[in-house]
């Protein structure tokens, strides 16, 4: 895999870490930056080697080591796949971020790498939705720049579809004005079968004949004691 690495030099460390910020918000991974400032220039043998392990060639880290070492920073960027167009991004940022000229012809390499074998690109910061460390209110992401909201108002639904309409375009429930189905004024006794509701026969006091108590007089009991 071919990766472009870029690299500036800037007066202090504070110019260079508000560029690394910047390539952060951009989508750059954080292990894709490199920052190296005086505070690294213990000796020089280790800041050649700590610039030449952002992938800057042997010969460019050694002058870019002695910069540094005369009080400048440095920014060293890999531009591989993320973020999408990542050496145009990359080359705008550092074109307007007052960087300090290298004296070398030039400041971009090209370094082939082994295929990176991580299942996932979002390998520093997998919750793109989330703010990352350093965003200010969320600012670069993705549903910053599409205009999608993480939440919306909840609101009372009376239907599960959409608009609260009936599947098949009809109401569920219709209101009739509730009618017999018999005509006016008329009863099943009159309509269907003329027979009176009362009779006007006399009341019987008892079901049986007579009103007899045939029990108590089989067994000669009395009814009353």
């Amino acid at each position: 895999m071919k990766t472009t690495v870029i690299a500036r030099l800037y007066r202090d460390a504070g110019s260079a870490q508000g560029i690394f910020g910047r390539l952060y918000r951009l989508g750059f991974p954080r292990h894709m930056i490199a920052i190296v400032t005086p505070e690294d220039a213990a000796d020089m043998a280790g800041l050649q080697i700590k610039i030449e392990q952002a992938l800057v060639p042997s010969e460019a880290a050694a002058h870019y080591a002695a910069r540094v070492a005369e009080g400048q920073s440095l920014v060293v960027v890999q531009a591989t796949y993320k973020p999408l167009n990542a050496v145009r991004r990359a080359t705008e940022t550092f074109e307007t971020s007052g960087a300090v000229p290298s004296g070398l012809a030039e400041d971009r390499f090209y370094v082939s790498l082994p295929l990176d074998p991580t299942p996932s690109i979002l390998k520093d910061h997998p919750r793109f939705l989330t703010p990352a460390p350093g965003q200010a209110n969320g600012a670069g992401l993705f549903s910053e720049r599409f205009g999608l909201r993480l939440l919306s108002p909840r609101k009372r639904r009376d239907s599960a579809i959409m608009g609260g309409r009936t599947f098949f375009g009809k109401p569920l429930i219709v209101k009739k004005e509730r009618r017999s189905i018999l005509p006016p004024n008329s009863y099943m006794s009159r309509y269907f079968w003329p027979t009176p509701l009362l009779s006007n026969k006399p009341r019987r006091p008892s079901i049986l004949p007579d009103g007899g108590t045939p029990l108590s007089r089989l067994l000669g009991w009395s009814t009353t004691s």
